[in-house]
């Protein structure tokens, strides 16, 4: 079975941003920032924010998307329904991607949102 990520797995809208931006709770990493929110309707959604303050060449700003979508789409399996959203922080631009995915599931984890946390 391919995992990959549909438009149905991504926020879009502004108003999902801010609903969970406004009823998330936030989790630090050392290479990302997590904020995750329950889920009005049962799915599993989530939104990459990297802006010009990450880094003002695109390049970077892409690669760290990459990685962050490239994590979700690997640990999409393994997380329970909720809304997400990933900030990379300055750190993440040496870091390979199982390092970023390692550090995406310690979070996710720390918020209890993995399906089989309990036998880690």
């Amino acid at each position: 079975m391919k995992k990959s990520l549909t438009s149905v797995d991504k926020l879009r809208l502004k108003s999902d941003f801010d609903y969970v931006r406004n009823n998330g709770v936030k989790y630090a990493g050392n290479c990302l920032l997590l904020v995750a929110a329950p889920t009005p309707d049962e799915t599993l959604r989530c939104g990459v924010i990297c802006g010009k303050k990450y880094n003002k060449s695109a390049v970077k700003r892409n690669r760290a998307r990459r990685l962050l979508w490239e994590s979700f789409r690997l640990l999409k399996a393994e997380i329970l329904p909720g809304h997400l959203i990933m900030i990379p922080r300055q750190r993440i631009a040496v870091l390979k991607q199982p390092e970023v995915e390692k550090q995406l599931k310690k979070l996710l984890e720390k918020a209890g949102l993995l399906k089989d946390s309990s036998a880690v």
